[in-house]
């Protein structure tokens, strides 16, 4: 397990883009965080990291999934927190998601896939005072 102290939202995405590049095609990030925590804020910069443009990304509380495309294919953006850990199938992204496209999922817990590969990462994000402890793990590069 991995961890960083992020001083504002600036310093959070850059932590987005720089894991990005470690996520191979079809990997999946798992999100967890109380609300206003800075998961949107991450996914932001996750998809600049793509090659992405991180303006497109709007938090999918509402609309529950949300779908970007960069230069490798698409960026699944779910939340979990309406629908619940069931509602995930209902989406039918099993068959909406590609082997070239990455995953990340708000609201995550309790979540246990199948996911579109076996490489899924878990991050958590816990405000603190003046900025947000980041704590991730990352599977092994198949």
């Amino acid at each position: 397990m991995a961890e960083r102290f992020l001083t504002d939202d600036v310093a959070t995405e850059a932590l987005g883009e720089a894991l990005a590049r470690l996520t191979p095609p079809g990997g999946t990030w798992l999100l967890r965080g109380e609300l206003g925590a800075g998961k949107t804020t991450w996914t932001r910069g996750f998809l600049r990291g793509l090659g992405g443009d991180p303006d497109e990304v709007a938090s999918p509380t509402y609309a529950v999934l949300h779908r970007y495309e960069h230069p490798g294919g698409q960026l699944f953006h779910l939340d979990l927190f309406r629908t619940g850990p069931e509602g995930i199938w209902s989406l039918g992204l099993e068959e909406q998601a590609g082997s070239s496209d990455r995953l990340v999922v708000e609201w995550a817990g309790g979540v246990s896939g199948p996911w579109p590969t076996g490489w899924v990462a878990e991050l958590s994000l816990r405000p603190d005072q003046e900025g947000r402890w980041a704590e991730w793990t990352v599977p092994d590069q198949p």
